[in-house]
């Protein structure tokens, strides 16, 4: 039952999360303690705004997070310099949220100042104004950008600074822009003030611990799996079917639909009755779950996001009704509430009205309409506005995915291969699978 569920197989890993660092110390103290792939992009939004803009040039060009990690001041009292944080939320000047993290853990406030807040008058000015625990130069240009993209996004600080010091002037002049500190301007600074090397010691001291302590923190996000980083703006996609079997277009509409939502994850699971079809799957169960393997975990698949495979359906006994099966993973993991959509073909989408507790599963997961022919956009558009008018669902019309037709029928493919055919569009190992299963009276054929 479901407390003694199959756990879900990951048949297609996400890519690793990617470490943007503003500064080169940051990304040096990043290497010795972490493990991520890490990039400099050089302080101040002008600088995340390039680095995003040069995405292509990433290590990792869709990662399943990315987390802006560095130093930040402190401006509430408590806050120890040495210490990290997890953000929970970007607040402009005048304290108003501009964005909120989709990691629960994340606690800590920030705000984007346009350059270092340095003295201890100055901090608290910015905390009286903004209400925020931590001032930086990057976080608003990084969640715009990350959010601009679509990507799942952290932001963690180690303190260099806690409220109650105040920062040397020249602090501000010795990194350029890309970065890198100026060790010329620095040496020159102690030069002429040396009672200025004891505080860039003590800061450096301070600084070292508190990368040590965020590079931990940042390390330990990377391990997020991609279903742990669903949220509205990057679905769960849940794509369920009997699979009998499972052909290449699966694949790639997975694939492409995918893209489409921006997914953090996919979770295939195979039905166990179709309670709009009648009788059960020719393919027994076990059958039907290594042809999705093949089918979904094969090398050539080029998914943007992490892929599962779910036993759910086939755990649970009686039919295999969607709106269970989105309670169960509900259940099961609350954060995604309100981050789960389905796939569905516009010929099924048409039968809505006959789906077991249909208006309480579009309240728990919307619909990602693809079209089936003989539907054309323009029907089915007027479809989901028809529902729209009649239910009250005023977001239908956006259902409809921007995607090519989707041609599929496995009942033909079934026919063929009892003919002793091997049909186009089977994957090869899916065709292992069935001639090493003798599935759908195989002649052989191969």
């Amino acid at each position: 039952m479901e407390g003694h569920a199959t756990p879900d197989e990951i048949l297609h890993p996400a890519a690793p999360a990617l470490v943007l660092c503003p500064l080169g110390f940051e990304r040096r103290a990043f290497t010795r303690y972490g493990k991520l792939p890490v990039v400099t992009t050089g302080p101040g939004p002008a600088a995340m705004h390039r680095a995003f803009a040069e995405r292509d040039r990433w290590p990792v060009r869709n990662p399943r997070l990315v987390v802006l990690l560095g130093l930040a001041g402190a401006l509430r009292q408590g806050l120890r310099a040495g210490d990290a944080a997890r953000v929970a939320t970007v607040v402009d000047a005048t304290g108003a949220t501009l964005f909120r993290s989709p990691l629960a853990e994340a606690e800590a406030s920030v705000v984007e100042w346009p350059s270092p807040v340095a003295s201890v008058a100055d901090k608290q000015a910015v905390a009286a104004r903004t209400r925020a625990d931590l001032v930086d130069m990057e976080s608003h240009a990084f969640a715009q950008c990350a959010a601009e993209a679509r990507l799942p996004w952290a932001i963690v600080r180690g303190i260099s600074d806690d409220a109650g010091r105040a920062l040397p002037d020249e602090l501000a002049g010795f990194v350029d822009d890309r970065g890198e500190t100026r060790t010329a301007r620095v040496l020159a600074a102690i030069a002429r003030r040396p009672a200025l090397l004891a505080a860039i010691a003590a800061i450096g001291r301070d600084a070292r611990a508190a990368m040590r302590n965020a590079s931990f923190e940042a390390d330990a996000l990377g391990c997020l799996e991609g279903i742990d980083l669903c949220r509205a703006a990057n679905p769960l996609l849940l794509f369920g079917g009997s699979f009998d079997p499972p052909h290449a277009r699966h694949a790639t509409l997975l694939a492409e639909a995918m893209r489409s939502l921006h997914a953090a994850s996919a979770l295939v699971v195979p039905a166990a009755v179709n309670p709009l079809k009648s009788g059960s799957p020719p393919a027994d169960p076990s059958s039907r779950l290594a042809m999705c393997r093949a089918a979904f975990g094969g090398g050539s698949n080029s998914f943007p996001a992490e892929v599962r495979l779910s036993h759910l359906e086939l755990d649970r006994e009686g039919p295999s009704y969607t709106v269970d099966t989105v309670a169960s993973l509900i259940r099961r993991r609350p954060r995604l509430a309100g981050a789960v959509r389905f796939l569905v073909g516009s010929d099924a989408m048409r039968t809505i009205g006959r789906w077991h507790r249909w208006r309480e599963l579009v309240e728990i997961a919307r619909p990602a309409v693809v079209l089936r022919p003989p539907d054309t956009r323009e029907s089915v558009g007027r479809f989901l506005e028809d529902l729209a008018d009649s239910s009250g669902l005023a977001d239908a019309p956006s259902w409809l995915l921007d995607l090519p037709p989707v041609d599929l029928a496995s009942t033909g493919i079934r026919e063929a291969i009892a003919r002793g055919q091997r049909p186009d569009g089977l994957a090869d190992g899916v065709w292992r699978e069935i001639t090493a299963r003798g599935l759908y009276s195989c002649g052989g054929a191969g």
